[in-house]
């Protein structure tokens, strides 16, 4: 909610600042309507945003009538104020009526520019900003003074669009001509315009001797509102130094300004800087994930992308130093996602700037046009009235205005043109961007459909790019591709769309038979040669895939996906090879079959080539594994289909895995042969495996399991410890729990899934305290409360060790649980033996084997 004073708050404000007036009336001195709106204006720079909004609601509550100038003025006070509450619509139609009237003075109009560029810029309306930031600037040129608000807002608006050295430059001018007039104010505006500027192209020190100054400039001005804005830049410029330390106590001081002056975007952003520079320093404090959630959730609403993308990354950070790996992942792709919608406002920022500057320059030519048909025009009458020779001359210069008249609508139409085209390329290699090349391959795919003509699709990439871009750096690597698409260019036909789809990956898509097209790629592959590049001899080749669409595939995306599998097997088979899927036959089906493997607890390690096996040859594979298996398998099956999309927060997990049936069953139906991954081993405490078996079979489909290596396996070996010697009790913490099992405590007990008992409704996925202390309850009926348990959990990368954390059962609410932590509870040994006439009564008992003698125990063997 924004933070709006209520009238009573309001009155009580205007009290307490229009103390001093009511001094002056008592002691008979008349305060005029001039002296209270110039009061007005200093506390707007020099105090809370809410001192200068009480005194506007008085002179209201007064009913006092200002004249227009005086008004004007007001009203410029009550513009600023909504924009600094964040209230940018409402400041935009405050200050329309404000900007119309041309007999307002040169320096209010600039004032009510300037603030009009601001509310535009706040609201990324860029051609807005940009286009009054012409006017301010042609009003500047007008009356011969250098304005520092202006060139200020100049270089700021120019850093948005990427023009640094431009924005350093207005910068520098905004500089020069505030300090001869001795404005503190003006002074730390383009203080900060400077080193921001100065920061984004790159020069730190630079802009930390900027904002140094900035600081300084900024406390002699008065106004709250810049002297926590000076800090924040100083201590942002500190910490993109590498000095967080250095940084946290100018932020924390920002953070603490922008509260008291009730500034929330400044607050939030501030916040998120100074969070980043604990992370980057190694300190934490309590709370702080949730101080950022808050502003994560604030910079959402607006959305404010790159603060949403820094958000995500610092929480990521935050995550790993709690090992929650799975969250910092999940962060770090939202981070991702939020990066690509920076990318694309910058892109949208760059368009509107590159737009108004043509609108600029088209204005710029018409008004020459128009100004040389009126010369013409006096030309004209003047002609008439001297001899009749010169109408002549006229009429030439007529058909000469009407020809370049012609030209420049020539040259707009080319420029216009231009600007579309470069939308529509890639900056590197000249090639259609993914999205332009599936736009005008689904025409052409159309087309060629239409007029019964082949169509073929072609999937490159380059082999090992990585490797070039290691070896030899990222300048090695854009130069292979700027060869290769120069290559593309000259070796397709015209009618052929080439595209670069991302990263070392292109698509051609051409009307000509495979075979024509295999014919070009030969004819492609022969030109390429090594790319030299500071001394470096930089050698490269590629696989193809490619497919000629035939009557099976109705769908562009079809061929593609077809090409593409036929890319897949040009790497598998080698590299530097063209794999056609044009002619291969339709796979012969035997019949729809499942098979569920287990990963092991570390895949590298774990797996069986009997599982990879499986995983290799069916058609569609469904995976349930944690985030590293996950990546390894997407490597060997980049169609893998992720299983745990079907969680979700407060889901009751046996709905969960019903769906997970379903998904499995579905594909299953479609006469595919499916394999199904799950974490360790399939049929070990996995609900989903056995179930998906039993419905397969039922249904008639043929239906196995591959055993895979579990975490009770890894507990054994990790633990030293000989299940046959005590035997074993292995039970569900909460089947254990709820169905009151009796334990022989002269064994082994196992519970699984500790930090889940009691969650009888399926939805919770952390430890709850009571249910612990009850779990322990239950086990002191059997285990003294010093009794030594063990919290076990499986390392899941082979860099990482195993947790076997020991400690006595009565501490064992007090633990750190993960989902899959293991409570092993060791046999006791204070018990007494049986007596030797017990075990000679049992071995004198006939056993299976030799009568009379002993059983042997296993571990003899």
């Amino acid at each position: 909610m924004r933070a709006v004073p209520s009238p009573a708050l309001a009155a009580v404000l205007a009290a307490m600042v229009l103390t001093g007036f009511a001094a002056d009336v008592v002691r008979g001195r008349d305060v005029s309507p001039e002296d209270r709106v110039a009061e007005i204006e200093r506390r707007n720079i020099s105090a809370p945003w809410r001192e200068s909004a009480a005194l506007i609601e008085a002179l209201r509550r007064e009913r006092i009538e200002l004249p227009a100038d005086l008004a004007a003025r007001v009203e410029l006070v009550r513009a600023r104020n909504l924009a600094l509450e964040g209230r940018n619509r409402e400041a935009a139609e405050v200050l329309a009526p404000l900007l119309q009237p041309a007999d307002r003075t040169v320096d209010f109009r600039l004032r009510a520019i300037i603030l009009r560029v601001n509310v535009a810029a706040n609201d990324a309306d860029y051609a807005t900003a940009f286009t009054w930031l012409d006017k301010a600037l042609d009003l500047l040129e007008d009356s011969a003074v250098e304005h520092p608000r202006v060139l200020g807002m100049a270089s700021y608006l120019h850093l948005r669009v990427g023009a640094e050295p431009k924005a350093i430059d207005y910068a520098t001018r905004a500089l020069r001509a505030a300090r001869p007039l001795q404005d503190s104010r003006e002074e730390c505006m383009a203080l900060s315009y400077l080193g921001q500027a100065q920061r984004a192209d790159g020069e730190l020190l630079a802009a930390e001797q900027a904002h140094r100054e900035q600081i300084a400039a900024c406390e002699r001005s008065g106004d709250p509102v810049f002297v926590a804005d000076a800090h924040r830049n100083l201590g942002r410029s500190l910490l993109e130094q590498g000095r967080p330390e250095a940084a946290l106590s100018w932020l924390d001081g920002s953070l603490q300004r922008f509260e008291q002056v009730g500034y929330e975007p400044g607050v939030h952003e501030t916040r998120l800087l100074a969070t980043d520079a604990r992370v980057q320093s190694g300190g934490t404090q309590p709370g702080l994930v949730e101080a950022l959630r808050t502003s994560l959730a604030y910079f959402e609403s607006a959305p404010h992308w790159a603060n949403i993308e820094h958000a995500h990354r610092v929480m990521a950070r935050l995550a790993e130093l709690d090992q929650r790996h799975t969250d910092a992942i999940a962060h770090l792709q939202r981070a991702m996602d939020a990066l690509k919608q920076v990318e694309e406002e910058a892109r949208q920022r760059r368009l509107a700037y590159l737009q108004v500057q043509f609108d600029t320059r088209l204005k710029e030519q018409q008004i020459a046009l128009l100004e040389a048909d009126r010369q013409r025009q006096a030309a004209e009458l003047s002609a008439s009235q001297r001899a009749r020779w010169l109408q002549a001359l006229g009429i030439g210069s007529l058909l000469a205005t009407t020809v370049l008249l012609f030209l420049m609508f020539g040259r707009a139409a080319t420029q216009r043109r231009r600007y579309r085209e470069l939308s529509e390329r890639d900056g590197l290699t000249g090639l259609l961007n993914h999205q332009q090349v599936r736009q005008r391959g689904e025409r052409a795919f159309a087309h060629s459909r239409r007029s019964l003509r082949p169509f073929t699709a072609v999937v490159a990439d380059i082999d090992h790019f990585k490797r070039i871009n290691d070896r030899y750096g990222h300048a090695a690597g854009d130069a292979v591709l700027r060869q290769l698409g120069a290559l593309l260019a000259e070796v397709f036909p015209p009618e052929a769309l080439l595209g670069r789809s991302g990263g070392e990956e292109f698509t051609i898509l051409l009307p000509a038979t495979a075979e024509q097209t295999r014919f070009l790629i030969e004819d492609l592959r022969g030109r390429i040669e090594p790319v030299t590049i500071y001394g470096h001899r930089v050698e490269y080749s590629l696989s193809f895939g490619l497919c000629q669409a035939t009557e099976r595939q109705a769908a562009l995306e079809q061929t593609l996906r077809a090409a593409d599998m036929a890319l897949y097997e040009a790497k598998r088979g080698g590299r530097d090879r063209v794999c056609d899927a044009t002619h291969q036959p339709e796979p012969r089906r035997p019949g729809a079959e499942l098979v569920v493997v287990g990963s092991g607890i570390q895949l590298a390690r774990h797996v069986s080539q009997r599982c990879l096996s499986e995983i290799e040859e069916a058609e569609v594979v469904l995976a349930l594994t944690d985030g590293a298996a996950f990546g390894m398998l997407r490597e060997l099956r980049p169609d893998l289909i992720d299983l745990r999309i079907h969680y979700g927060e407060g889901k009751d997990r046996r709905q969960t895995y019903r769906e997970m049936d379903a998904a499995i069953m579905a594909e299953l139906h479609a006469g595919k042969r499916v394999c199904a991954v799950f974490y360790g081993h399939p049929g070990v405490f996995a609900d989903v495996p056995h179930a998906v078996i039993r419905k397969a079979r039922e249904a008639g489909f043929p239906a196995r399991m591959e055993p895979g290596i579990s975490a009770e396996a890894c507990l054994y070996s990790d633990l030293g410890i000989d299940p046959g010697r005590h035997g074993v009790q292995s039970l569900e913490a909460t089947r254990f729990l709820v169905e009151d099992r009796p334990i022989d405590n002269r064994s082994l007990l196992l519970l699984w899934q500790v930090a889940l008992t009691g969650d009888l409704a399926c939805t919770r996925f952390h430890a709850d305290p009571t249910e612990l202390r009850r779990l322990v309850q239950r086990l002191q009926l059997d285990y003294p409360p010093e009794h030594e348990v063990i919290l076990y959990e499986a390392a899941q990368l082979p860099v990482e060790p195993f947790r076997a954390e020991r400690l006595r059962l009565c501490d064992l609410p007090l633990a750190r649980f993960e989902e899959y932590t293991t409570l092993v509870v060791p046999p006791r040994t204070d018990l007494r033996p049986a007596s030797p006439e017990r075990l000679l009564a049992t071995y004198a008992r006939p056993a299976a084997g030799e009568p009379g003698k002993p059983p042997e125990h296993p571990g003899a063997r």
